[in-house]
């Protein structure tokens, strides 16, 4: 009824003089009922309404072509991989030669952020990113590919793809206000899930129709768009430091700031935690299909697709609703809620009860990381952002571990047991830890 009344207002004021009562309150009702049906009727808007920030949109556009590229070129590396030498073992090692740099090189990079244009580093690091690409393709179309030259090549590619994180990341909190803050983060966190799940998709079939070469010459193109897309963001001028410059005594604030700010430690020690405990059950999910569940390809199927639908309905609840729960509440529920979901898991032997807890151990792995970096983002001054923001990123190398962790106690113990174990190590350490440093659970609402 009140839309009708507004609507009919609305089409009266046509007739009426600007200064008359009637108008005015025309004016008011219809602004009422605009501002209503917005608030009832748009939730898809509020999910991705930090997009119209045209800064925001132009860095979200670029990073979603840039990852899906990479995905894309990663399925055809370990295929190529994978024929060249005929060995899982290789794989192994190739995939160590990718992730090593970035472990090693993620504090300087961190300094590096802090002491740069940020922006101008994101550019740089896309458009030298293409390089690498660029001689795998002339070498592989030459005919003289080696699997050396991936070893070789995958060193180079993830040292300059360490500055990549921090980068971007920190980034973010100059592209939006900060009341667009965890919506940013989590479109961010959901673009690279949308990637995670069409990359893999689209490299598999661009195998088979363009070949291992066009998958890499579509993956440098993509980084040399992402990067001139980038040039058009416009923001201030950067203002570079001008005291004495030290990259051990920088990296060591990083450090000293992270080590005395309990949520911001939180945060990082708790997605050490996760990382070593339970990030990488997704490798031993075959080992659940066949020998627990006893389902075949197509259950294994939905038992890897469940974490990432998990994900993204997650990070769209974030990017909703998210702002209304108290910020350390959230962090200390998910990091809580992800290994107890896994311990059900581990207990369960009802297939689609297994999808289920999947999917809620997805969204809670990617809720915690996404409200990791929103609390940085807001609590860490800009000057340090950076580094803080590349110590937070080592979990994602702290994963090489977790694999070594619950592959030795689901050898031990076998999968199901192995892995509730860890999942249950991870719940003391987290609920030890967050009691230590934050006192007792924090309150669900401001």
């Amino acid at each position: 009824m009140r839309y009708f009344y507004a609507d009919f207002l609305v089409v009266v004021k046509a007739g009426l003089p600007s200064h008359s009562l009637f108008s005015r309150r025309a004016t008011s009702y219809k602004k009422d009922f605009i501002d209503c049906r917005l608030t009832k009727g748009s939730a898809t808007i509020r999910v991705f309404r930090s997009l119209r920030n045209r800064n925001y949109l132009l860095f979200w556009s670029c990073d979603l072509l840039a990852s899906v590229g990479h995905f894309i070129r990663e399925v055809a590396l370990y295929w190529i991989a994978y024929e060249i030498t005929g060995s899982a073992m290789a794989l192994g090692v190739l995939g160590l030669c990718e992730a090593a740099p970035r472990l090693v090189l993620g504090a300087l990079a961190g300094a590096l952020v802090d002491r740069h244009d940020r922006l101008r580093l994101l550019v740089l690091t896309q458009f030298a990113s293409a390089l690498p690409v660029f001689a795998f393709l002339a070498l592989y179309l030459n005919g003289v590919l080696e699997f050396w030259h991936l070893l070789a090549l995958e060193v180079v590619f993830g040292a300059i793809r360490s500055i990549n994180p921090s980068a971007s990341q920190s980034l973010l909190r100059d592209l939006v206000s900060s009341d667009d803050l965890m919506n940013a983060v989590a479109l961010y966190t959901l673009g690279f899930n949308l990637a995670r799940v069409l990359g893999p998709s689209l490299g598999g079939v661009s195998v088979l129709w363009i070949g291992v070469g066009g998958c890499f010459f579509g993956y440098g193109v993509s980084l040399v768009l992402s990067g001139l897309g980038i040039l058009f963001i416009r923001l201030p001028r950067f203002q570079a430091g001008t005291g004495e410059r030290n990259l051990l005594r920088e990296i060591r604030e990083g450090v000293r700031y992270s080590w005395g700010a309990p949520v911001i430690l939180a945060s990082i020690g708790a997605g050490y935690v996760l990382s070593v405990f339970v990030g990488t059950y997704q490798r031993f999910l075959p080992v659940f299909a066949k020998e627990v569940l006893d389902v075949g390809p197509d259950g294994l199927g939905m038992l890897m697709a469940a974490p990432g639908l998990g994900a993204i309905v997650s990070v769209m609840f974030l990017a909703t609703i998210g702002e209304k729960w108290r910020r350390e509440f959230l962090l200390w529920a998910t990091a809580t809620v992800t290994p107890l979901f896994l311990i059900l898991f581990c207990v369960s032997r009802n297939f689609f009860l297994s999808v289920g807890l999947l999917a809620l151990v997805g969204g809670g792995q990617i809720s915690f990381r996404t409200i990791s970096r929103v609390i940085i983002q807001i609590e860490v001054p800009h000057s340090l952002l950076g580094r803080v923001m590349s110590i937070f990123n080592l979990d994602q190398g702290m994963r090489s571990v977790g694999s070594l962790v619950i592959g030795a106690f689901a050898t031990l113990f076998g999968a199901a047991l192995g892995l509730g174990l860890t999942s249950l190590m991870s719940l003391a350490a987290t609920t030890a830890l967050f009691y230590r440093l934050m006192g007792s659970r924090p309150r669900a609402r401001a």
